[in-house]
């Protein structure tokens, strides 16, 4: 789409959110290795309430994607959090993704998403939609409930915050190699 990110910036930005960790890569070919060569958690432990992932709730920022990124959300109310996430590059918003993580009847918890450029110009027919594998502390991990995602969509994402003024997102899995991590503070 003409929103000025190059395809492979674009597959980063897909995994998106509170942005990123380091190590441990997720090849296109469907591994999903992460730190230490460890596959990414399937399912949680024990239930989990939405209210835990509270922290993630605030106005983040930092810089990534050759500009200046921005990810903000509501605290948690009705068994939802909703947020959005903006790229700035050279004074010009090229990127939004509208987030929502949401806690269905069942007591799953769901990270749901979808790009878009500018002139509101969705990058995906459908909504990329994850599902809270993991909750350890401040880290929360999030796979891909599809079989096969997006070429441009990461397999699976964690979300930490290791003070209450950092966030970091590590997206794993959306092109091979190394995953991508986003490094923003608290504004």
């Amino acid at each position: 789409m003409g929103c000025g990110i190059p395809r492979p910036a674009r597959a980063a930005a897909v995994a998106l959110a509170a942005i990123v960790h380091l190590t441990g890569a997720a090849g296109a070919l469907g591994q999903d290795a992460g730190p230490g060569g460890h596959a990414a958690p399937a399912a949680p432990s024990e239930a989990v309430d939405l209210e835990e992932l509270a922290w993630i709730a605030g106005h983040w920022g930092g810089d990534a994607f050759g500009g200046q990124i921005e990810e903000a959300w509501f605290s948690p109310a009705g068994r939802s959090m909703s947020g959005s996430f903006r790229l700035v590059r050279d004074g010009l918003a090229v990127m939004y993704e509208l987030l929502l993580l949401e806690q269905d009847d069942d007591g799953e918890i769901y990270y749901r998403f979808k790009h878009i450029s500018r002139g509101w110009e969705p990058w995906e027919e459908t909504r990329l939609e994850y599902r809270l594998t993991a909750l350890e502390g401040r880290r929360a991990t999030f796979r891909s409930t599809a079989e096969a995602p997006p070429p441009n969509a990461p397999r699976w994402f964690t979300y930490e915050s290791p003070t209450n003024a950092e966030l970091l997102v590590t997206i794993h899995g959306s092109g091979g190699g190394d995953p991508t991590v986003l490094s923003m503070e608290r504004r």
